[in-house]
């Protein structure tokens, strides 16, 4: 059912929560591969001249993926840089799509109501915009 799962990570501790989630549904649905991205905002050289910025986005996703290949989960690493910080959403959602994805697992940030509504968020993006179904990790939530 979920043989392509795409997980979207930016190194925060829900994101961690995302991923060991990942790695126990990737291990009973029998996925494929898990695909972790991470959207590098101010990763282009102009603001990232000594590239501190992508080499924290690389840790991150081999941090992520070292996880993974720990519980016997095929990964696959993916940064981006071209997308503004506005359009961290649009990316996971392009991402899913050129991917073909069978499943989102992204963290939320616990934003309420509220500020949600005027702030937006990543997860609420991505939930409206997929291409597949999309598991969102709340913060309080214990990992399996």
């Amino acid at each position: 059912m979920f043989k392509r799962i795409l997980v979207a990570t930016d190194g925060s501790e829900n994101a961690s929560r995302a991923i060991e989630y990942a790695a126990e549904l990737a291990r009973l649905a029998g996925s494929e591969e898990v695909l972790l991205l991470h959207i590098c905002i101010g990763c282009t050289a102009d603001l990232d001249p000594e590239e501190k910025n992508l080499e924290a986005a690389n840790r991150i996703v081999a941090e992520a993926a070292e996880t993974l290949n720990e519980a016997g989960i095929s990964t696959r690493t993916r940064v981006e840089t071209d997308y503004p910080p506005e359009s961290v959403g649009n990316a996971v959602i392009d991402i899913a799509k050129s991917e073909e994805s069978d499943l989102i697992i992204i963290g939320s940030r616990g934003l309420t109501e509220f500020k949600g509504m005027l702030l937006g968020s990543v997860s609420n993006k991505v939930v409206h915009g997929a291409p597949c179904p999309v598991m969102v990790i709340k913060e309080d939530l214990e990992t399996p």
